[in-house]
């Protein structure tokens, strides 16, 4: 009785922990049917290569890579060190182990497509049960929506074709990423329902997962769907933890700090980059930083770094120094932990010197500690210098794509097919609003001398999040053939978030919630049939569909960002700021659709049948 007490127990606080309530889970099971609806089982960037075969490595025994499972051992991302070939994301990778050995046992005794689809439709019978039971409609919810599941499942299957051959460890990366991108909508939602309310965190979450290119990204191994999940996750633990009187609070600030320790075991560099806002803020606002909360704290992030330093000491020899950031010396002097340091040509007689271990150590722990400090700051330097001498870069990246020669030429013939980071999330054109309400919320900071109402940790932890991640990749954007721009997709989700906070926007969301669902709906339901037959009567390809998107986005942001800039000074056009709000999500959940089915399905590789079907049906050239 006690064991079952217990293991109750423990199934409510993981419940709790994971999705806060009902709602919560809602949405990651919403979430994760999209995602799977518009799942391809094809190797979308050849990055993905690299990490799928060092999962087929590391599920052998090896963490060093020998035989390609995939593509060839030169694909981009593979790190070559000591004579040996290494992968990189070494934390997506042994995380995606047991869902690996899940999808070995299903194909044991099972067909894996007919097991997938089997998957996504129990995902989706879920899904509406636990809808019709939160909104009272849980007869309806049983009977018709099993009736209807179980109709899609058997067309599914009467459509299914075997995969061959079965690319198993890119199915196991693809489901993690998937599950972890499906986390974003969850946190986006308690965030805002924990600083605001719970219609606003709804509003938040939908914008989050239908407003942003989220569920093109969700299924491609990447590390952006889950540095966006992290950095949500910290913001929520960061205000949560502000209150020392709340239960679990120092908890939440301890999981902020381990949550960024292992985004490092999986991308270090972006880690550093959440990490360096994560402290400029955390420090500062914490209620408590006494010696042992700091000891605590410190003990519970080189607790979570353990994994890193085991993968690095396997690869490199030194625990503080990843794959991505092994350390160039000069071809006359070599440092390592070993306990020699020698200089000079060692077949030319150099002089070789042997310092103590301990010195040794110390120095490889400073330069270890140092370096990655140093390239972080050279890149915040040189995105503030693009942003400087090339603003018309950053105006391609950020505002209006189109076709730029210069990338183009790079690109070597790749058709162009790129939107710029408003184009695929026309929503964040509601940041605008920030504008006339910092000038207001300044003037009365100034008259009371007090920070201004309303700000939070979170929203200043996001607000430095984004602004590192841009300095970090601008200097490097554009890209020819970026689809959206994936290096920057982290910041979408937090610019949702910051957005739907802002009074004059969220006003208008509370007050007209279900304006921006209806208008969302009938957005993607008519209005993408609208696009699609505009896209057919103009016989367009790929590059010149992405445009047509891309002009579409951009006038609804523009009409967005005129009205968010109105709101500030009169509520009299809530309700159309509503209706343009459902129209931006629309706008970027349209053209996932089609990207996802019809620009890039891989060759028919869509996960499911019907979903492969309906990109064959579109006469898209």
């Amino acid at each position: 009785m006690i064991d079952r007490e217990r293991a109750t127990r423990l199934r409510g606080l993981s419940y709790r922990f994971l999705f806060g309530d009902r709602v919560g889970l809602l949405v990651f099971l919403g979430s994760l049917c999209l995602f799977l609806a518009l799942w391809r089982t094809a190797f979308l960037i050849n990055d993905s290569y690299t990490i799928a075969n060092g999962l087929a490595a590391v599920a052998d025994g090896s963490v060093a890579l020998t035989e390609p499972a995939y593509g060839s051992l030169r694909s981009p991302g593979t790190n070559f060190y000591g004579g040996s070939t290494y992968s990189r994301n070494y934390g997506v990778i042994v995380l995606s182990l047991p869902v690996l050995y899940a999808l070995g046992g299903i194909e044991a005794v099972a067909d894996l497509p007919v097991a997938l689809v089997a998957l996504w439709s129990l995902l989706v019978y879920g899904t509406v049960l636990l809808a019709g039971r939160q909104f009272g409609r849980e007869r309806l919810a049983r009977l018709g929506g099993g009736c209807v599941v179980a109709a899609v499942f058997l067309l599914n299957v009467a459509l299914v074709e075997p995969i061959s051959p079965v690319p198993r460890h890119l199915l196991a990366l693809q489901l993690l990423h998937a599950t972890a991108a499906a986390f974003v909508g969850v946190l986006a939602f308690r965030l805002l329902a924990f600083t605001d309310s719970r219609r606003r965190g709804l509003v938040a979450a939908v914008a989050a997962v239908g407003g942003t290119p989220l569920a093109f990204w969700a299924t491609v191994p990447k590390r952006h769907v889950v540095t966006a999940a992290v950095a949500l996750a910290v913001a929520f633990g960061l205000v949560y933890s502000r209150d020392a009187d709340r239960d679990w609070a120092f908890e939440a600030r301890a999981v902020c700090y381990a949550l960024l320790a292992l985004l490092a075991w999986i991308h270090a560099p972006e880690a550093l980059v959440l990490f360096v806002p994560f402290v400029l803020v955390d420090v500062p606002t914490a209620p408590d930083n006494g010696p042992r909360t700091l000891g605590v704290l410190g003990g519970v992030f080189l607790l979570a770094l353990v994994p890193l330093f085991v993968t690095n000491t396997l690869i490199t020899g030194d625990p503080l120094t990843v794959p991505r950031m092994l350390r160039t010396v000069s071809q006359g002097s070599d440092i390592s932990l070993t306990g020699d340091l020698s200089s000079g040509d060692a077949s030319g007689g150099g002089d070789t010197t042997t310092l103590p271990r301990f010195v040794l150590v110390g120095i490889g722990l400073v330069q270890s500690a140092v370096e990655p400090l140093t390239k972080l700051l050279a890149l915040f330097r040189a995105g503030i210098h693009s942003l400087q001498t090339d603003p018309t870069d950053a105006y391609r990246t950020l505002v209006r794509s189109g076709y730029i020669e210069h990338v183009a030429e790079r690109a070597e013939g790749t058709p162009e097919a790129n939107l710029t980071l408003l184009e695929s999330s026309p929503v964040l054109a509601t940041i605008v609003a920030a504008v006339s309400t910092s000038f207001v919320a300044t003037k009365r900071s100034i008259e009371r001398r007090s920070l201004p109402d309303g700000v939070t940790s979170a929203d200043a932890f996001l607000a430095l999040a984004a602004v590192a991640l841009t300095l970090v990749y601008i200097g490097s954007l554009p890209l020819h053939a970026q689809v959206t721009v994936r290096y920057l997709f982290p910041v979408a989700p937090i610019l949702v978030c910051l957005a739907v906070r802002l009074p004059p926007v969220g006003r208008a969301l509370d007050a007209h919630w279900r304006t921006v669902l209806w208008s969302w709906s009938a957005g993607v339901l008519i209005g993408g049939q609208l696009v699609l037959v505009a896209l057919v009567a103009l016989d367009v390809g790929r590059a010149e569909a992405f445009q047509f998107h891309a002009v579409l986005g951009l006038a609804v942001a523009l009409a967005l960002g005129s009205w968010s800039l109105v709101s500030v000074a009169t509520e009299r056009f809530d309700w159309i700021g509503a209706a343009l709000f459902g129209l931006a999500l629309a706008s970027s959940t349209a053209f996932v659709g089609f990207a996802a089915i019809e620009y890039f399905g891989l060759g028919g590789a869509h996960a499911l049948p019907m979903v492969r079907a309906l990109a064959d049906a579109i006469p898209l050239r």
